[in-house]
């Protein structure tokens, strides 16, 4: 019996399961988001979601590694740029930082109660952004301003990430604008 062919578009078993994750998440929160759930949303068996990930945990750990890993692409891409264009790599981070992205936002919100009740879930977000400051802090011609752009940047997320007082697009626009001015000459 000939094998179906390989469609390339089509996501692998595991990442499918993914964004079936991510689309319970954000329909019914995280506290709702059981193995029955993701089987449903998936469309795969239930024995098809628990041989990739065999608990809740497991499934939004997934989660996190995945979202790691997105995160550790825009570095890749902001470092690509930066050397590219013989520029500073925070100018480039400052770029992909302020245009927010409702989505990541809305599952980051959603896991948030996970994760204060298992907070290891996050050592490999930890341990990506320890790596990344290192790095930013080991190339910087001045430390202290690149420290205050990570820390004007992880504002910016946390704010969106938590609702805080949401700044307006004109507003955020002008403080990105601000903090590319302030890094011209790293």
């Amino acid at each position: 019996m000939p094998m179906p062919p390989n469609d390339a578009s089509k996501p692998d078993t595991r990442t499918a399961i993914l964004e079936a994750v991510e689309r319970v998440i954000v329909r019914d929160g995280a506290r709702k988001t059981t193995i029955d759930a993701v089987v449903i949303e998936s469309g795969f068996s239930k024995g098809g979601v628990l041989y990739h990930f065999p608990s809740k945990s497991a499934l939004l750990a997934g989660l996190v590694e995945r979202s790691v890993a997105q995160f550790e692409a825009d570095f890749q891409l902001a470092l690509d740029a930066s050397v590219a264009a013989g520029e500073p790599i925070e100018r480039h981070l400052i770029d992909i930082h302020c245009a927010p992205d409702l989505h990541k936002q809305t599952v980051f919100r959603s896991l948030l109660a996970v994760i204060a009740e298992e907070p290891e879930l996050l050592a490999p977000a930890r341990d990506l952004k320890r790596r990344i400051e290192a790095r930013l802090m080991e190339t910087s011609k001045d430390p202290v301003l690149t420290r205050i752009v990570i820390l004007a940047i992880d504002g910016l997320m946390h704010r969106d990430l938590l609702d805080f007082s949401p700044l307006s697009e004109t507003d955020r626009d002008a403080v990105c604008a601000r903090l590319n001015d302030l890094t011209k000459d790293l």
